[in-house]
């Protein structure tokens, strides 16, 4: 009895290895058929591990010639190589000279935060004029305050400097070949200085806010306020600006009643630091006692501007500004 219940567990073992097996070899043809694909030609192979193993590619590609006088050319072998280093000009300011594409929108017609001390130029790059372009001037310049670039460098080879004045004077075209086209935005603002006379001399008194930098600022009663209003334009100086007025009202979005009045202005910008310590030049402004504004509560202000390609002055800040900017253009007189 037990020799007989020894062979059925052996022979039931057996039979267990060898469905094993087979399922085995199943599964191994199934993946193996399954792993080929069929293509128009009629014809199928097996894949391999690498899905493009297929592909025959053509031998000996040679990479385009790049020409050193395009733009693509001077981002590659200029500002990429000499300019776009960890801190410089690699996303961290502008001019932003990480990819060809970001290089060209920051130069062509953009507007000069850093000047020379005649506060000469307008544009970073202005296409079909090198003589007036700000970045032609930065590789050349000896001016102290406007500095030379690369910062690392002496100075561009002149090869090189040749190259950026030629792109410049043929109408600096983009890495297509097409020119740009000249901007049409409104004038903007980067912000306003007040000051009143302490001793004779103006004492600035913008930055006393309670609270936070956005807060209306606090004006003693009775006394001489000056307000230097920032302006620039993509197109024009701020000299170049028509309309220049400014309004005062006690509701924050009440400017169409408020009464108007015409700004002052400097043909010699007054310098003073910005909310952002950015040393900005200040050509217009406005006097006003403050005995004639209301006391003890936020008096706002906006001041009106306008050039030569738009028919409506533009409103700065606007209604449409986050109230914190709003709010930033606001005062409070003392009780």
């Amino acid at each position: 009895m037990l020799i007989k219940f020894y062979f059925a567990i052996k022979f039931t073992r057996k039979v267990k290895i060898i469905l094993l097996i087979i399922s085995i070899l199943v599964s191994t043809m199934v993946i193996t058929f399954s792993c080929k694909k069929e293509y128009q030609d009629g014809s199928t192979t097996i894949l391999s591990d690498n899905p493009y193993s297929h592909i025959i590619y053509p031998p000996n590609i040679t990479p385009p010639v790049i020409d050193s006088n395009s733009f693509v050319g001077i981002h590659k072998y200029i500002f990429q190589a000499r300019c776009a280093m960890p801190g410089c000009h690699d996303g961290t300011f502008e001019p932003d000279f990480r990819t060809v594409q970001s290089a060209y929108s920051t130069l062509i017609l953009q507007p000069v935060v850093k000047n020379n001390t005649a506060h000469s130029f307008v544009y970073r790059v202005k296409p079909y004029d090198a003589a007036m372009s700000w970045l032609h001037e930065r590789i050349i310049t000896n001016d102290k305050v406007l500095g030379r670039m690369p910062i690392y460098d002496s100075m561009l080879p002149p090869h090189q400097i040749t190259q950026i004045s030629n792109w410049i004077n043929s109408g600096a075209p983009d890495m297509f070949g097409n020119l740009a086209n000249q901007p049409n935005a409104n004038p903007q603002t980067f912000g306003f200085v007040a000051t009143i006379p302490v001793g004779g001399n103006p004492y600035r008194i913008d930055s006393i806010r309670k609270g936070n930098p956005f807060m209306p600022f606090l004006v003693p009663n009775n006394t001489q306020l000056t307000i230097w209003f920032g302006v620039y334009d993509d197109i024009q100086t701020p000299l170049q600006l028509t309309y220049n007025k400014v309004k005062f009202s006690a509701n924050a979005l009440g400017f169409n009643s408020a009464s108007s009045y015409n700004l002052n202005s400097v043909t010699t910008p007054v310098w003073m630091d910005n909310l952002f310590s950015m040393h900005m030049p200040y050509y217009y402004y406005y006097t006003i006692n403050t005995a004639s504004l209301p006391n003890g509560q936020p008096i706002y202000f906006r001041f009106y501007t306008q050039d030569n390609q738009h028919t409506q002055p533009v409103e700065l800040p606007a209604d449409g500004w986050d109230f914190y900017q709003q709010s930033y253009f606001s005062l409070i007189v003392a009780p």
